[in-house]
């Protein structure tokens, strides 16, 4: 264990810095072959369809060696690199045991855009969830199906409610004046206690209002629920080494209870 320990972890963490350790290929072709160049080409190696370059294909342990190059190695810094490589094995066999594949059709993932908006005279940085989707005419695409951050400027779905006055039907609701001058900031509060406030219309409201505009794209995830114990995240590293490319950020042993929290919270819901 040891010794798959040390081969691993320092072919995940080594940076290449001479052609010649190559034997002459260039420096840029063989990064740009390490690279995971497109979320495409994470699932294909996810799925074992394609493998890290230069990887023995003899090897028996390839499909183990494959799966650590996926992670962002600065998950093992400061680690027992045995304790590491073991997390990261049992995800893999997870992976194999429960025959996981992934794929664009998939309904278990979800790309999460951070993006900057203006917001008055602030800027407020938010996540737009999209999940894949056919169109009437069978076509695929991309839809918004979530939204978080909106808390940072006044949404909230929590129980505290603000009431009109029982009789105000005698008086034709004149009540309602005042409210909107002095409770408009939080006039959802007047809402039924049986409805909720869906954080997604929330926001489109805001932005076809005019309200909330778009300042500019920051970052995109990937966040995988296809693992049935597990949950985990894929981002890009633009570096100049062989972990470079669309790799796993975070990952962690769920429950089904807390895999549900942690789609809630992505989704506001």
């Amino acid at each position: 264990m040891k010794r798959i320990a040390c081969l691993i972890i320092m072919a995940v963490s080594i940076s290449i810095h001479a052609q010649s350790f190559f034997g002459g290929q260039d420096l840029h072709d063989i990064l740009f072959r390490q690279s995971v160049k497109s979320c495409e080409e994470f699932m294909n190696r996810f799925n074992e369809e394609e493998y890290f370059p230069d990887l023995d294909k003899t090897d028996s342990l390839i499909g183990q060696k494959n799966f650590v190059f996926l992670f962002d190695s600065q998950l093992a810094k400061g680690k027992d690199r045995d304790v590491f490589l073991k997390d990261v094995f049992q995800f893999y066999d997870s992976v194999r045991t429960n025959k996981v594949k992934l794929s664009y059709e998939s309904k278990k993932w979800y790309a999460e855009l951070r993006a900057n908006f203006f917001y008055k005279k602030d800027t407020v940085e938010l996540g737009l969830v999209f999940q894949t989707e056919h169109t009437p005419k069978n076509l695929p695409c991309w839809m918004i199906v979530g939204v978080n951050g909106l808390e940072k400027i006044g949404y909230t779905d929590s129980i505290s409610r603000l009431t009109i006055s029982p009789e105000q039907h005698e008086a034709e609701f004149i009540e309602i004046e005042s409210d909107f001058k002095y409770s408009a900031k939080e006039f959802s509060k007047f809402r039924s206690y049986k409805a909720n406030l869906d954080a997604l219309s929330y926001f489109f409201a805001l932005i076809e209002s005019g309200t909330l505009t778009f300042d500019q794209r920051i970052s995109t995830n990937f966040h995988f629920f296809d693992v049935p114990s597990y949950f985990f995240s894929v981002r890009y590293y633009p570096r100049k080494s062989t972990n470079t490319g669309w790799l796993i950020y975070d990952y962690r042993p769920i429950k089904s209870d807390e895999k549900n929290a942690i789609l809630s919270k992505l989704l506001s819901k």
